[in-house]
């Protein structure tokens, strides 16, 4: 017999080792009892493998995996100005929530006249000053707030005084004097609020989104802020008299009854103060969020 071409020798070695090799993996191969056993829910079309055998040796990732919300958390910030009842001043707010932003901010303002009544001149003063920190709720996710807070800091006042020319006439509780050449009267009162007071308002502009999530926002709000009664004082000095020729003069100091005429006065300016005690807050202004 002639011996074989050493090309067909060759051939005929790489076919048996690969029939070999082929043989060996599929006796390693799973049965589809162990696939079955291994996977209740694959399927029995075996050596075909299902989703769930298929991805066995893959990363499994959730089928239902939602994005991972955006945390507000201290993330956003707005600043801005207003003016309004208790004065002109500047706010800062920072998100809380998607919904809740903190806003602090101080306000200040003053202003003095001098006037004339009966015959008297007098000067008032009304002073604004004022620190607060809000938390605003936007429960509709727009520009409408429900704010509660706090106003602390408060040095919000008012004051006046005067001096009664001599020979002038006043008038204390229906009664008539008149202010002494020897000592001429005079006069002073105040009306002082509350240091801390819980506030409330309801308003619109949020001042970290901006009109339709813009930078600018015009933010206004109308609640009021509770001060309990004010304080008020009222004081008179020097030497009254009953009489225009001034016969009949005392030191309003040492005499009860014009003392007793001063405080009913007194009650009168504490009774027209307590309707301050739920404190106005109108506010309007301009804000800027990054």
């Amino acid at each position: 017999m002639k011996a074989l071409p050493r090309s067909v020798l060759v051939a005929t070695l790489a076919a048996g080792c690969a029939a070999m090799v082929c043989a060996q993996q599929l006796a390693q191969a799973p049965t589809p009892e162990t696939v079955a056993a291994n996977n209740p829910g694959a399927s029995s079309s075996w050596p075909y493998m299902d989703e769930t055998t298929a991805s066995s040796s893959a990363v499994r990732l959730p089928v239902n995996a939602q994005p991972v919300p955006e945390s507000w958390f201290l993330k956003r910030y707005g600043f801005g100005m207003d003016v309004g009842l208790l004065g002109i001043g500047g706010e800062a707010a920072v998100s809380l929530t998607d919904s809740l932003n903190l806003r602090t901010g101080a306000r200040y303002f003053s202003f003095s006249t001098s006037q004339t009544a009966n015959d008297i001149p007098f000067t008032a003063t009304a002073r604004l000053q004022s620190e607060h920190a809000m938390l605003d709720w936007h429960p509709f996710h727009n520009g409408f707030r429900v704010s509660p807070g706090l106003l602390f800091g408060n040095s919000t006042r008012a004051f006046g005084s005067t001096t009664i020319t001599a020979g002038s006439s006043f008038t204390l509780n229906h009664v008539t004097y008149y202010s002494s050449s020897a000592s001429p009267v005079s006069a002073s009162g105040a009306v002082l609020f509350a240091h801390t007071a819980p506030m409330f308002t309801l308003g619109w502009g949020n001042l970290i989104r901006g009109i339709q999530d813009g930078h600018l926002t015009f933010p206004f709000e109308l609640g009021f802020a509770y001060m309990g009664d004010p304080k008020t004082e009222l004081n008179f000095e020097g030497v009254a008299c009953t009489d225009e020729a001034q016969q009949d003069c005392t030191n309003i100091a040492d005499d009860p009854s014009i003392q007793a005429n001063i405080a009913a006065e007194h009650t009168k300016l504490q009774s027209s103060a307590n309707w301050l005690r739920f404190y106005p807050i109108l506010n309007g202004g301009i804000a800027f969020r990054f």
